[in-house]
């Protein structure tokens, strides 16, 4: 990479690093390698793909503000076009024709629910930059854009950004935690504790280590931070391991159906035995998550980033 294009595509491209990574050093090799690896990449077309898949995989995104280390939640949504308004004779006209995702392809803006907590819907209006992180089986993936303005797509309030302007890889970042796909029907039992009743709820993402599952609004007061719960994992009605694990965090996010409140947990994996087990539920998430991205891929004609 010597010639004199290149050498201007790495300036621009570590201007634009510059803005959205300050914290981070990034000479004219490290730029090279990392666009000859993909690690980094600048075109919109590049991006697509990763776009694609939040969306259609209703990935839950971090957001974070001007590199602060508060972190909020969002989800990516569509821009779907306004439905045509009654006539004077009440009748009304058919939606327009819109394929999910179409917005996507004019690489222009990113649609996303509001932000969790929700102080983080007025800080992002001040903000110099956005950043989008979310999780793939090896990487995280992060983008940086900017806040553009307050949106409303049929009826619902919305922030849109822009399209990002830079991208990249980080490996390693976190453990991936692997969807549950709501047709398998994961359930987990939380034990009662303080004269509680069993908590019984559907599990939302899982990996060898921990889990998040879905809570009522009303039950947050059930759980507090570092406390120990003994759960168990029940697959069509089937006990398939009893362990405990401690309370991590309880977040809330915007989903399509509103807020959901989700409480994340780390295993306390006290044998092998029990390890083994929880990898043989995580193995079997994995295959249940990846199958239905691609059917999802398959029907809609896009590329999903695994």
């Amino acid at each position: 990479m010597a010639d004199t294009t290149t050498e201007t595509l790495v300036q621009r491209t570590q201007r634009r690093l510059n803005i959205f990574f300050p914290e981070e050093i990034f000479t004219a090799a490290i730029i090279e390698e990392a666009l000859e690896d993909g690690d980094i990449f600048y075109k919109p077309t590049d991006m697509l793909p990763y776009l694609q898949t939040i969306l259609m995989d209703e990935k839950i995104l971090e957001v974070e503000l001007d590199g602060l280390t508060r972190v909020y939640f969002s989800r990516l949504y569509d821009d779907l076009p306004p439905l045509p308004e009654e006539d004077d004779s009440g009748a009304t006209a058919p939606p327009p024709d819109y394929t999910p995702g179409d917005y996507l392809k004019l690489m222009s803006h990113l649609i996303l629910l509001p932000l969790e907590p929700g102080i983080g819907n007025l800080f992002v209006r001040h903000s110099q930059r956005v950043l989008i992180r979310f999780f793939t089986t090896t990487y995280a993936v992060e983008l940086g854009t900017v806040f553009q303005d307050l949106a409303d797509v049929r009826g619902l309030p919305v922030l849109r950004v822009a399209y990002p302007a830079i991208g990249r890889l980080v490996r390693g970042a976190r453990e991936f935690r692997a969807k549950v796909p709501e047709t398998m029907k994961l359930i987990v039992l939380v034990m009662g504790k303080r004269k509680h009743g069993t908590v019984r709820t559907r599990v939302v993402d899982m990996s060898a280590s921990g889990m998040a599952f879905s809570i009522a609004k009303e039950q947050q007061d059930l759980f507090r931070i570092d406390e120990t719960r003994t759960i168990e994992f029940v697959h069509d009605d089937m006990m398939l391991v009893r362990l405990n694990a401690k309370v991590r965090h309880i977040s809330k996010v915007r989903g399509k159906k509103g807020t959901e409140f989700i409480c994340g947990i780390q295993f306390d994996l006290a044998t092998r035995a029990i390890a083994a087990k929880i990898e043989s539920i995580v193995a079997m998430v994995q295959r249940a998550h990846l199958k239905e991205l691609s059917d999802l891929s398959a029907e809609s004609g896009m590329k999903f980033i695994i």
